[in-house]
């Protein structure tokens, strides 16, 4: 992989990530304002303690809010992930709406790779079955005596079964 410039690579999300802190940050500062106020109106000495304390729950709450949209599909994928490390394509993944858009996208490629993986498995298992009756009719021939015109349409067709798998395997590996 080559290097990146910059540190815009994904605008969409890291705009409303910026966004979200600024409304973040807004609204704590209007929140501060209020506290400053009531401070003043009932003499409160204890508005630093106070306003820290509704700093801190202000954005736990405002960072679980957001964080929710992309942690959730970050697990989910992993795990999809970790499913297919093992060979099991045969995952479904889906994601919410309110899900971060870009993380859509990547379910996306990762359900491509899945059906693409499914699709050559399925061609290379059936083939290879294919493959191995035509081998067996092969040597059942050959038991039996066949005339070189049977043996020969037999081996032609073994012939198009090996191609197949080895172009099936060959899609594999490029997978």
């Amino acid at each position: 992989m080559g290097r990146s410039k910059g540190y815009l690579h994904a605008t969409g999300p890291q705009f409303r990530f910026i966004l979200f802190l600024l409304i973040l940050l807004i609204c704590y500062t209007i929140l501060l304002r209020v506290f400053q106020k009531l401070a003043e109106i009932v003499q409160l000495p204890v508005f630093l303690p106070v306003s820290l304390v509704v700093l801190l729950i202000f954005i736990g709450i405002g960072g679980l809010l957001y964080s929710h949209t992309f942690v959730g599909p970050i697990t989910r994928i992993r795990k999809a992930l970790e499913h297919m490390s093992q060979g099991d394509m045969s995952v479904v993944l889906r994601l919410r709406d309110s899900d971060d858009p870009m993380l859509k996208d990547l379910v996306s490629a990762i359900m491509t790779v899945c059906d693409r993986s499914r699709t050559t498995h399925t061609l290379i298992r059936e083939t290879s079955r294919d493959l191995f009756n035509e081998l067996a009719a092969l040597q059942d021939s050959i038991h039996r005596g066949a005339d070189t015109a049977e043996l020969r349409k037999i081996l032609d067709r073994i012939q198009q079964k090996r191609d197949l798998l080895d172009k099936a395997v060959k899609s594999a590996g490029k997978s």
